[in-house]
């Protein structure tokens, strides 16, 4: 059978192919693509999707539908998050997807989270593991180990959110960059605060990581080399500060960056460099998998098997 799993952020939408028979073989990857829609363009501050983000997203689902049918998918299915959660005219989003065929669900920040974890454990052992998953409206902490996820939390910081909300200007001032520093921190503190949990690995997750280690890198992306990308917190560090004291065109002609990032990869960086400061970890690694894998692997279960992630 033929599965479509689609993660429709409120940066980018995402699409993943898969092929399986069952059996606890692992899926094969038929066709992973990725588009940057902007979906929550201005929602922080008129909590409506834009006629502009909605014009960019029918776009999309009419790529989506076109690669949907050459494959000859038996099920789709696809999830949207923050942004439509946020908006008063979320299911304007709902029935535009029905119109191309592509039936959508709006999540909860705890599923978010929970089908994140289900995605990316591909590379965790039999040890408590973190995700970290940055997105354009909110941020998603997880922690848990093979059996599935045991503490995770949805907090409402991500790149979008974040740049509409503090970002005036790039090169982005001084205070502009502590501002939106400690504000994360803060709201990163008080929902750890819960957390009893200490991982022994850490995982990013989403667009944000794997830009910054294509920057890093040099390059443009390439999924084997950022699978698995060793991200310290001080190169973290480095990267905000360096990145915040640019225009957005300059860090455009940055090798391996997604020009469509350059105006919210700031954001995003003190997104990750927080959440991991706040697990009180130095280090972790990037991964190329996430939301799209959990939602396909959910998927997979409900016809051959039970998954781990709870509804």
């Amino acid at each position: 059978m033929k599965f479509a799993a689609l993660d429709l952020g409120t940066n980018t939408s995402l699409l993943l192919i898969v092929e399986t028979q069952g059996g606890g073989q692992p899926p094969r990857v038929l066709c992973d693509e990725v588009r940057i829609t902007r979906l929550g363009q201005e929602v922080q501050s008129t909590r409506r999707l834009h006629p502009e983000a909605l014009q960019r997203a029918a776009d999309c689902f009419a790529e989506f539908k076109a690669l949907i049918d050459h494959h000859q998918v038996n099920i789709v299915r696809a999830c949207t998050t923050s942004a439509a959660r946020d908006a008063v005219n979320g299911q304007d989003f709902i029935q535009l997807g029905a119109r191309y065929g592509i039936p959508i669900e709006i999540i909860s920040g705890e599923r978010e989270a929970a089908l994140t974890f289900l995605g990316s454990l591909e590379s965790a052992k039999q040890e408590w593991t973190a995700v970290i998953d940055v997105g354009g409206g909110s941020t998603e902490i997880v922690i848990g180990d093979t059996k599935g996820p045991c503490e995770r939390v949805s907090l409402n910081v991500g790149s979008v959110r974040l740049t509409e909300k503090f970002i005036t200007g790039h090169p982005i001032s001084a205070e502009e960059l502590e501002r939106l520093i400690q504000f994360v921190r803060q709201e990163v503190s008080r929902a750890l605060d819960q957390f009893n949990l200490i991982p022994a690995q850490v995982l990013l997750v989403a667009g944000t990581p794997t830009t910054l280690a294509s920057v890093e890198l040099g390059r443009a992306f390439e999924s084997e080399l950022v699978h698995g990308h060793r991200m310290e917190l001080s190169t973290l560090e480095r990267w905000v500060h360096r990145l915040a004291g640019m225009s957005i065109e300059e860090r455009k002609q940055l090798g391996g960056m997604e020009p469509k990032r350059a105006d919210v990869i700031v954001a995003g960086a003190v997104c990750l460099m927080e959440a991991l400061r706040g697990l009180q970890q130095t280090e972790a690694r990037v991964s190329i998998r996430g939301l799209r894998y959990g939602i396909a692997m959910d998927l997979i279960a409900s016809q051959f098997g039970p998954s781990g992630a709870s509804r």
